[in-house]
């Protein structure tokens, strides 16, 4: 025979993976001493039911010294109850009565997380589900109620909505800095008094801004859509129904897909912190880009190079990023050729600046064409030139093309072939490419048929 003690539940015992030995608390561990015999009389079990209001289940022990079965004091009511059950059992064995009604022993290892030991839980079948659970730590056993477990994971939804009411005021804070350096940056530009610059680098923050943007709608979308408010009408329920518990959970058709929803609104609920989380990872990163666009924009003056040992792989994936969202919306196809390249000293900030202006530039290229047929190529590779050791990156398109006539205007200030086009980004990239001791070159072979623009940067490797 077991107890459980009220206050089975230690503070901070949070956290779905959390193992079940931290919710056993204070229960009392099942010696031999304490163990029902499957030989003893129906009527010792009930006398033992009416002489302990406490305990709430006993565990019966086969010949062998193996757990047979788990008797609730429910269970065993609603059995006695039924027509000459009583009369015929009375003073018979359990294990009479365990031959005519089997209840499965649900054993879990005291080391299981909380998680699995609520879905072994769910899983039983709906008449044994609410039954108490035996687990089984080391040496020692012990009786676990399943509203134990079920409550559990109610601290625990309650812990991830305070974590994503957290996440959210991070994610307006995150936003009012995007718009803070965003005003910077304009008034940056303004007094700098060069309008070309000034341009240049407003059009650089306009292509990163579209990533910041793009993740911030996906946070406040995700937000919107949130599935928190369906966990306080589960709680409501809970609390309406808390003097009737295991009635509610067991007889009740709401309460018994109760538990089940709680489940699969834990697993929503996490789904959406790791977007929350992903997409601030990427806010992130695209805020510091803008901050150093606005630093390079203060050092332009001074011509200064920050170089920084990276691999070329990471800053075109960066680049890329920034492309993300735009490339799933029109369905633009990326195929990377990268040779396996060591870190090399470069300044990643100028390179990245100029990749996605030509990423950006690739993709508004291949939107003419039919959605299954937009491909963008990326690819770096190492090489010499002039006996100098170069990285070469290249972003290859199959989008309009150019004609032979406008290769040697397309990085002339304002020039562009497109209606809304204005001829800043690649006259910015170009001139940004020699200010690193770099080059930007750009072929193809006509109208319809592509182009390839190559980016070769002077190294020091690392």
């Amino acid at each position: 025979m077991t107890r459980m003690i009220s206050e089975a539940l230690p503070e901070g015992a949070l956290g779905t993976h959390a193992p079940v030995r931290r919710l056993i608390g204070e229960l009392h561990h099942l010696g031999r001493q304490d163990s029902f015999a499957s030989q003893r009389s129906l009527a010792e079990l009930t006398d033992l039911f009416d002489a302990d209001n406490i305990c709430f289940a006993v565990v019966v022990w086969d010949t062998h010294g193996e757990p047979l079965a788990i008797v609730s004091r429910d269970t065993l009511a609603r059995e006695l109850n039924r027509p000459f059950v009583s009369d015929l059992y009375k003073h018979r064995t359990v294990e009479n009565l365990l031959e005519k009604w089997r209840v499965p022993v649900l054993v879990i290892a005291a080391s299981e997380t909380i998680e699995k030991a609520v879905a072994d839980a769910l899983s039983r079948p709906a008449t044994h589900r609410y039954e108490p659970i035996l687990v089984r730590g080391g040496d020692e056993w012990f009786i676990l109620e399943t509203h134990a477990l079920l409550a559990q994971q109610c601290e625990v939804l309650s812990a991830t909505i305070d974590e994503v009411k957290s996440q959210r005021r991070e994610i307006l804070i995150a936003q009012r800095k995007s718009e803070q350096l965003h005003e910077q940056l304009v008034t940056a530009s303004r007094d700098a008094g060069r309008a070309e610059v000034a341009t240049g680098v407003i059009h650089n923050v306009g292509n990163v801004l579209n990533s910041v943007n793009a993740s911030a709608a996906l946070i406040s979308r995700t937000l919107q859509e949130s599935k928190l408010g369906n966990l306080g009408k589960a709680l409501t329920l809970f609390r309406e129904h808390e003097n009737d518990l295991s009635t509610f959970l067991t007889a009740d058709e709401k309460g018994q897909r109760l538990p089940g929803y709680l489940h699969k609104l834990a697993e929503a609920l996490l789904s959406e912190r790791e977007t929350v989380v992903t997409e601030l990872h990427l806010m992130e990163r695209s805020i510091e880009h803008i901050r150093q666009i606005v630093q390079m924009q203060q050092s332009y003056a001074r011509h200064s190079v920050i170089l920084e040992p990276m691999r070329p792989a990471d800053v075109m994936e960066d680049a890329l990023r920034v492309n993300l969202v735009s490339f799933d919306r029109h369905n633009v196809k990326v195929q990377r050729e990268y040779q396996n390249l060591s870190p090399v000293k470069i300044d990643k900030h100028k390179v990245l600046q100029i990749l996605i202006n030509l990423i950006s530039n690739a993709k508004n290229s291949v939107k003419h064409k039919k959605p299954d047929e937009r491909l963008i190529i990326t690819r770096i590779l190492s090489c010499e030139i002039n006996d100098v050791s170069t990285v070469r990156f290249q972003i290859a398109d199959n989008g309009i093309g150019i004609e032979q006539e406008h290769l040697t205007r397309i990085f002339s200030h304002g020039f562009t072939t497109r209606k809304d086009g204005h001829g800043f980004g690649l006259h910015s990239s170009a001139n940004t490419a020699r200010e690193i001791g770099g080059t930007l070159c750009v072929a193809s072979d006509g109208p319809g048929l592509g182009a390839v623009f190559t980016l070769d940067i002077p190294v020091q490797e690392e």
